[in-house]
């Protein structure tokens, strides 16, 4: 059974593309929720599952499918201009906070990192809420474990905004909780 929405965004820069969920995409979320699963080490490890039941993931991202997307969007798929699937971008609010629009991204396979892919999508996704949301400053998380991410939200512009010292215990180590700010005047 294909599963088809009546209505399909696509985004586009001069690197990539976001673009809604396909049916096409529940393998690569497979995999990368049960091979390629490095990601897992950046994007809040200390919440990792042991194992994954594939035919529930399956299942959930099928009805992930079948609901229409808002009209702001708050996730798009990765690709790159040639059409391959690298990731997914996502926005939710702080603490249920709906003055606290927040942004993610993942870019699950190793192979596509340092291409500045990242940079790319989420600079993109960052505009795109902007433009579609009233709001005047975006906001990121993470954690200070996680280098790559803190470098990607200062070169876009980010500010450190909030620092929860020692808040997470992760692997027999304790890291700082961050959370940057970007102001729409400077990306706009």
């Amino acid at each position: 059974m294909s599963i088809e929405r009546s209505s399909s965004l696509e985004l586009y820069n001069d690197k990539i593309c976001l673009r809604d969920m396909n049916e096409g995409d529940i393998d690569d979320y497979i995999t990368w929720n049960t091979i390629e699963t490095e990601w897992q080490n950046w994007d809040a490890p200390w919440e990792k599952k042991e194992k994954v039941d594939v035919e529930d993931l399956r299942e959930k991202l099928k009805l992930r499918l079948e609901v229409e997307p808002p009209k702001s969007r708050r996730r798009f798929e990765i690709c790159k201009l040639d059409g391959i699937h690298i990731g997914w971008v996502s926005s939710y609010y702080i603490n249920g906070d709906t003055s606290k629009l927040a942004v993610g991204i993942d870019i699950p396979s190793e192979r596509y990192r340092g291409e500045k892919l990242g940079k790319a999508a989420l600079l993109l996704f960052i505009t795109y809420k902007f433009e579609t949301e009233d709001i005047e400053h975006i906001y990121t998380e993470t954690w200070s474990g996680n280098h790559r991410m803190i470098k990607l939200a200062e070169k876009l512009g980010f500010q450190l905004a909030e620092k929860e010292e020692n808040s997470i215990s992760f692997d027999g180590q304790t890291y700082h909780g961050l959370t940057f700010k970007l102001d729409k005047t400077n990306v706009l």
